[in-house]
């Protein structure tokens, strides 16, 4: 048995929201390496990774690098 066969085989067990899932990751796998101007600016800049995740939009709070333990293990104080 080939590997996609064996591929196919598991994903057809799979409920569909798991076949999904898999969907998902493998187009993540196969999109190309970051662009040259991406990796130029790793080279270029020594904290260009954070031009990279201010692109990302993430969400959280201000303070989240100050109250992090809070955030993550519930001090209902500093908790949104």
């Amino acid at each position: 048995m080939s590997t996609t066969e064996a591929i196919l085989e598991k994903l057809s067990t799979l409920p569909p929201e798991k076949q999904s899932q898999v969907l998902h990751f493998v187009e993540s796998i196969s999109q190309p390496p970051l662009s040259s101007a991406a990796e130029s600016a790793t080279t270029d800049k020594p904290h260009a990774w954070l031009d990279i995740a201010m692109s990302m939009k993430l969400d959280g709070p201000p303070d989240m690098s100050e109250h992090l333990d809070d955030y993550l293990y519930g001090d209902k104080k500093h908790v949104l």
